[in-house]
């Protein structure tokens, strides 16, 4: 009698866990990812989750995931990481703050965590999905641009993945997933591993689209700031801790406030004033971070370290750039 043997999925050897109840296939799904609310389009049919992951180095991971039935999956904002979602059969219908795409095994998806999230997956609808770390995408942008980068990046919601400028990357990831398929040809925290992890990022933010495109795209003399806008952003990175103002910053680059604000808008995309909001946000995030869940000092403390004195306003600002609220990344143990 001739034997029927079942085709073994994606990353089979990295199962996470495999489940028909909700409840865990969402709080495991969560460990990897966010928590998030799941919930089944269609009621009292049976749910048929598993989840297979993959870790590269430290900063990407390749992850199968399937529900079986179509599921309302809402993380609300991913804060940590870019997800690279690609359907292999069936679809989804992604929303990420003001973009909307219907995505197919042709159409991948690809929220930015700066922005609200909703997805809807269609029956029978599993997905390879790519995780990056945000910290490590930003820090490979700002290498590539040889500049601080002052907006988040956003990507194109939709990717097409039958675009030729993709077909390298679309085509490292199949070889990604077909190694660590074969076995331990990619070994976490191997130099081979690192290599990978930097090529991809560096190739999905040289052929996807974004905020920072026309940046990455233009000659070398587009590419990089002039030097007037980098002389200023190193200065008050230099001094962020200090009382600044137009008028200081204008002073060290020998420049007058509207030119320097004209060259801003021009090539950073934002005035030098909210770089420097933005760039203090991003440090006291990073301090609240290092110190979540120690005893000491507190978020009032940082706040008004990096000059942020009406805790209202630093709140509403920390809250819009970050999508949580600022005593959430301390932890339970901050002010």
């Amino acid at each position: 009698m001739e034997t029927l043997t079942t085709p073994s999925l994606p990353l089979q050897r990295y199962r996470l866990f495999e489940s028909h109840d909700m409840d865990e296939a969402r709080e495991s799904v969560a460990r990897v990812f966010c928590p998030h609310g799941l919930v089944m389009l269609k009621p009292r049919t049976e749910l048929d989750a598993c989840h297979h992951s993959a870790r590269l180095h430290r900063d990407v991971s390749l992850n199968y995931v399937q529900y079986g039935p179509g599921v309302q999956i809402d993380p609300g904002y991913l804060q940590e990481f870019f997800l690279l979602q690609i359907p292999l059969r069936g679809g989804a219908e992604i929303r990420c703050g003001a973009q909307q795409v219907d995505a197919t095994p042709r159409l991948a998806s690809l929220p930015s965590p700066t922005e609200p999230l909703s997805m809807r997956w269609a029956d029978d609808s599993p997905h390879l999905i790519v995780q990056l770390a945000r910290s490590a995408l930003l820090s490979r942008l700002e290498s590539l641009l040889q500049a601080p980068v002052g907006q988040a990046l956003v990507f194109d919601l939709g990717v097409p993945l039958d675009n030729p400028v993709l077909a390298p990357l679309v085509h490292f990831i199949d070889y990604l997933r077909l190694t660590l398929d074969a076995g331990n040809a990619l070994q976490a925290g191997s130099p081979l591993a690192e290599h990978a992890e930097a090529y991809l990022m560096s190739s999905l933010l040289m052929s996807a689209g974004h905020n920072h495109s026309r940046a990455l795209a233009g000659d070398a003399q587009r590419r990089l700031l002039p030097r007037v806008v980098r002389r200023a952003q190193e200065y008050m990175a230099a001094h962020a801790q200090e009382p600044l103002s137009l008028a200081d910053v204008c002073r060290e680059v020998g420049c007058s406030a509207r030119a320097l604000q004209l060259a801003f808008r021009q090539h950073a995309g934002q005035g030098p004033m909210e770089f420097l909001r933005e760039m203090r946000l991003d440090r006291v995030r990073a301090e609240l971070r290092s110190s979540a869940g120690v005893a000491g000092t507190g978020v009032r403390e940082v706040a008004q370290k990096y000059g942020f004195l009406h805790l209202g306003h630093f709140a509403a600002q920390y809250r819009a750039r970050f999508g949580e609220r600022p005593s959430e990344t301390r932890g339970p143990r901050g002010a």
